[in-house]
């Protein structure tokens, strides 16, 4: 029996394709799905300038966050046996890993790929350690 179900989102659009598919299986089995974001502090990367119309004026502020892109879709799913939260780590796959387990997850579903191609080569897959080392199953969704 899946209980509990723990979806790491990072606002890319394999995190938000995983978080579909963990609200699918927490659907069969009446499932918690607790989505969690690590957000890495002084992370440049994920600054976007805000959003202009055609006379350079700001109409936005720039993009949603990770939890929020995750919060309204879940939304637009209708599931309603699930939770959000965030931490701030400089390991997103430890704080996944410690998460998992502090909330006795049964299953973890996450993305393949979240971050750039140079940055996953020299800090390595966050879904390849999250795999590693939790103490349940874990599902890479592509």
């Amino acid at each position: 029996m899946i209980n509990k179900i723990l979806v790491p989102v990072d606002g890319s659009e394999i995190a938000l394709r995983a978080m579909k598919f963990a609200i699918e299986v927490a659907q069969k089995f009446n499932s918690e799905v607790i989505v969690l974001n690590v957000d890495i502090p002084y992370d440049l990367s994920r600054i976007k300038p805000p959003l202009r119309d055609k006379d350079g004026n700001e109409i936005a502020s720039g993009q949603l966050t990770p939890l929020e892109e995750a919060e309204r879709e879940a939304k637009r799913i209708g599931y309603d046996r699930i939770s959000f939260k965030t931490y701030i780590d400089i390991d997103p796959a430890e704080k996944i890993v410690e998460a998992a387990e502090k909330a006795d997850v049964d299953l973890i579903v996450m993305g393949n790929r979240g971050m750039g191609v140079l940055a996953g080569f020299f800090l390595g897959s966050v879904s390849t350690k999250v795999s590693q080392s939790a103490h349940c199953p874990v599902t890479i969704v592509k």
